[in-house]
């Protein structure tokens, strides 16, 4: 068995990750933006910002001067929420949108990356042609003694091709552009000009 002597004197070590760039990055930001004032686009976002960043400052000079192993966890902990907060309410306030905004374009962001495309794929007919009906699903008459075939399983019957009537354009030679250059006017080089 240990003594106690011995237990009362360990001591807790922990060690707690100091982001310290994020939030001299955060204020620098911060800064830019109110000597850009056009940049903000929702000023309540960007003040909601600047009163997170505030805090960590606030909660980092409070580690300081507590020192213990809680606190220092808790105020470990409360700058990285803090942090991904203030970029978070940058963001927006400098796009100017809205979380739900953000949160409906990073779902469209997610279903393009998942499918590949942006946007389902719409075919249109050419030359007005007109789509083919949907035919509702039936029943193929068994040979005697068989089970149903239903429609979904047997090969669709081909159509017949429709070629759209040719069409001419009939037109006099002199319409459209000219295709040649217009004669030029011959002038008598012996008169004088009047003027």
């Amino acid at each position: 068995m240990i003594p106690l002597p011995i237990l009362a004197q360990t001591t807790t070590t922990v060690i707690v990750p100091q982001m310290e760039g994020v939030t001299t990055a955060l204020v620098a930001f911060i800064f830019v933006c109110v000597v850009y004032p056009r940049l903000v686009k929702n000023k309540p976002q960007f003040y909601a910002a600047l009163a997170a960043v505030v805090i960590i400052i606030l909660l980092n000079s409070l580690n300081t001067m507590i020192g213990t192993a809680g606190f220092q966890v808790f105020s470990g902990a409360a700058t990285g929420l803090l942090q991904a907060a203030a970029v978070l309410l940058l963001f927006l306030s400098a796009g100017g949108i809205t979380l739900r905004e953000l949160s409906s374009d990073m779902a469209r962001a997610y279903e393009v990356i998942r499918r590949g495309e942006e946007e389902k794929e719409v075919i249109i007919p050419i030359g007005g042609e007109q789509p083919r009906p949907r035919q509702q699903p039936t029943t193929v008459a068994p040979p005697s003694g068989s089970p149903s075939i239903p429609a979904e399983t047997r090969p669709p019957e081909p159509t017949p091709e429709i070629t759209p009537p040719q069409e001419t354009i009939t037109l006099p030679p002199q319409a459209g552009w000219p295709t040649k250059a217009p004669p030029e006017k011959k002038v008598d080089s012996s008169s004088l000009p009047l003027e």
